[in-house]
C-alpha cells in the first residue's frame, strides 16, 4: 500500500477513534496521573514526529515508522483522556446533567412569577 493511502487510513482511524471515546462512557475513577499520561501521549510523540520530519528529513521507512508510532500515541491518549471522569461533575454527588446554578435559579424564577402574575382589574 503506498505510503499515503497509509497514512489517509491511519488519519480516518485517528477520528473514529477519538470520536468513539468521546461517545463511551468514562470508564469510572481514574488518577491524575492516568490523565496527565493521556495529555502527554496527545502533546509530545505525534507533534515531535512531525517536526523531527520538517527539521531533519528521515529516510521514508522511519520517517513512515515515527509517523505511525505517533498516531498510536495519540489514539491511546485521546481514549485515555476521553475515557475518564471529570471530577467536577462528581462532587458532592451532583448530577452532572444539572447546572450547579440551577436549583438557585429555578427558585428565584418561580418566586418572580408568583409576584408578577397576579390578576389585574380592569376598569
Amino acid at each position: 500500500m503506498p505510503i499515503l493511502l497509509v497514512d489517509l487510513v491511519l488519519g480516518i482511524a485517528l477520528v473514529a477513534t477519538v470520536a468513539v471515546g468521546a461517545k463511551r462512557a468514562p470508564l469510572g475513577a481514574t488518577s491524575e496521573r492516568r490523565r496527565v499520561l493521556g495529555w502527554l501521549l496527545i502533546a509530545v510523540p505525534l507533534p515531535l514526529a512531525v517536526g523531527l520530519q520538517l527539521l531533519a528529513p528521515l529516510p521514508p521507512a522511519l520517517a513512515e515508522t515515527t509517523f505511525v508510532a505517533g498516531v498510536a500515541a495519540f489514539a491511546a491518549g485521546a481514549l485515555l483522556v476521553l475515557s475518564s471522569d471529570d471530577e467536577d461533575d462528581l462532587r458532592d454527588g451532583a448530577d452532572p446533567e444539572t447546572p450547579p446554578w440551577w436549583p438557585e435559579f429555578e427558585r428565584d424564577f418561580d418566586e418572580y412569577v408568583r409576584r408578577t402574575s397576579r390578576p389585574r382589574v380592569l376598569r
